[in-house]
């Protein structure tokens, strides 16, 4: 059985004819009367002329009073008298008085060319209030359900829900399920691909003037065809929804445009006083009085770590969820986006008995944590490392926090903690030696080579574990029971391998200078992007606990 699709109508392709019955229920046509009583009130009106019009396609003929040869093609004469008993087509009479000035200008907005143009504009005017009011497009979804009587749904070119009203749970997991699997699919189908959930009964209505760019669509629970109202709502909420999309992009550019200025001011230490800085921020909605923690992200995906980010849907749905969790765990944020990185000021508190560096930094790794995590139920197959600086409790200090951040996330990257946070204490002595590797990668390669190097080619050579051994037992602070539970092997068996080590690169690790050096052999090897093995028992017990 082939999947129903739901209906995709943009301006008035799918609109109801107007009907005999349409008419009588018109302002105009009050305690107007059908002649004769029992005439089909369902007949479809296309066209409407006085008598003698030279268009005898019209099915609406109007005129003081009924004809006594009516148009063959006629099937409805509006008149001021009864017509005769035997009268052959349907009349609608009016009663004394009625304006036919009125019933002229809403027969022309039902049936003339312009049809519709009072339906629209009635919409128009309801729709304006909640764009003056700014109450957005939850204002927006409110005054078209309220409007066609049905339930409303807005969503964005994503398919994420930007407002809605009147929907049951039922709607809401129809539009979840769709939009899940449109996403599956990739941009280039996502529309196609959610209309294949929407079932006929549903109307589909997209935003935006370019068929080939989605800017969103509205989604209603009215069956096809509409209603001249209903299709005149329809129209003017997609007209709102336009609207109130370029006002708040405009919005946030403005506003990315203000934040990238005073970040890239922090970031290049120019010279901004406190003042100056609290005030920029608050107009941009953070609080940096108190100082900050800087946070500094990567968006990335794991299998091409060096591709750039670029599709604005996703970035514009990972910066909403990721200003959704600081609103809710840290608010007052700073927040700003720049080339595929993120970053995020996050203020101090201003109760100084509350501002224990140690306590703000643990605050910090914590929200870093929650928000990796929103961003895998977020973006799915996109991984976000973050970095986290030091507490700065001085607002004009920031660029040096911000750098800290940046620094321990180029190390964590280097040493392939992709999806993970790093924070700038954790760095240590790797932020030494990630500044020579900056500047002088030729003598960071060297002091591996007189290092580690040489226990690399044995292992290549020999299939042996000695790095994995090494790295151990600098992991267990020297201890070699716990290094020799940790391989599964016999201490004298590691006892052998240390021997073995000092002979191959000439450093005693029982020597404090000597075991140092291998240290700073190790991360060396890691800033260079070369992975330390782990032991073969170490992996092998890491793999039971995973099942």
């Amino acid at each position: 059985m082939p999947r129903r699709r739901g209906s995709l109508t943009a301006g008035g392709s799918a609109i109801a004819p107007t009907t005999l019955g349409d008419l009588l229920r018109l302002p105009a046509f009050e305690r107007a009367v059908l002649v004769p009583s029992s005439a089909d009130p369902t007949i479809e009106l296309t066209k409407a002329g006085p008598v003698g019009s030279d268009d005898h396609d019209h099915r609406l003929t109007i005129a003081e009073a009924a004809p006594v040869k009516p148009p063959i093609t006629a099937g409805v004469v509006v008149a001021m008298a009864p017509p005769p008993d035997d009268y052959p087509v349907p009349v609608i009479v009016l009663p004394e008085g009625t304006s036919w000035t009125a019933v002229f200008e809403e027969v022309a907005d039902r049936l003339g060319p312009r049809r519709g143009r009072r339906a629209a504009e009635d919409a128009r005017d309801a729709l304006r209030a909640p764009l003056l009011a700014g109450e957005g497009f939850a204002g927006i979804a409110r005054v078209c359900s309220e409007y066609i009587g049905a339930p409303v749904a807005l969503l964005d070119d994503y398919m994420d829900l930007l407002a809605a009203a009147d929907l049951d749970p039922e709607h809401e997991t129809l539009l979840n399920d769709a939009a899940r699997d449109a996403r599956g699919r990739g941009p280039a189908s996502i529309l196609g691909s959610f209309l294949e959930h929407i079932p006929d009964e549903v109307t589909v209505c997209t935003v935006g003037e370019d068929p080939h760019q989605l800017a969103g669509v509205v989604v209603a629970w009215l069956e096809p065809p509409l209603a001249l109202e209903h299709d005149a709502a329809i129209r003017e909420t997609v007209r709102a929804c336009a609207l109130e999309m370029s006002r708040q992009d405009l919005r946030t550019r403005t506003e990315s445009a203000l934040r990238g200025d005073l970040i890239r001011e922090l970031a290049a230490g120019e010279s901004v006083s406190r003042e100056s800085l609290i005030r920029r921020a608050r107009h941009l909605g953070a609080d940096l009085a108190a100082g900050a923690v800087a946070l500094l992200g990567h968006l990335q995906d794991p299998h091409e770590p060096d591709r750039t980010i670029s599709d604005e849907r996703l970035i514009r749905r990972f910066l909403h969820q990721t200003r959704a969790v600081l609103d809710m765990h840290w608010p007052r944020a700073l927040v700003d986006w720049d080339e595929g990185r993120l970053l995020v000021l996050l203020p101090g508190p201003r109760d100084e008995d509350e501002a224990d560096p140690a306590t703000v930094e643990e605050r910090a790794r914590v929200l870093a944590g929650r928000l990796i995590a929103a961003t895998r139920e977020t973006v799915r197959g996109l991984a976000l490392s973050l970095a986290t600086s030091r507490f700065t409790p001085q607002p004009e200090r920031l660029g040096a926090a911000m750098e800290e951040a940046g620094l321990a996330l180029s190390i964590g990257e280097r040493l392939g903690r992709i999806g993970d946070v790093v924070t700038f204490e954790e760095t240590g002595t790797y932020k030494l030696l990630f500044q020579i590797f900056a500047d002088r990668p030729d003598e960071l390669a060297a002091f591996y080579e007189q290092t580690i190097d040489p226990l690399v080619r044995y292992d290549e050579q020999y299939q042996t574990e000695l790095v994995a051994t090494l790295a151990t037992y600098l992991e267990y602070d020297c201890n070699l029971a716990a290094t020799a539970n940790t391989l599964f092997t016999h201490r004298h068996t590691v006892r052998y391998r240390l021997d073995r080590i000092a002979e191959l690169c000439g450093l005693e690790i029982g020597r404090t200078d000597d075991r140092e050096k291998l240290s700073l052999g190790l991360k060396a090897m890691r800033l260079m992007g070369r992975r330390v093995p782990q032991p073969i028992a170490k992996e092998a017990t890491r793999g039971r606990a995973k099942r």
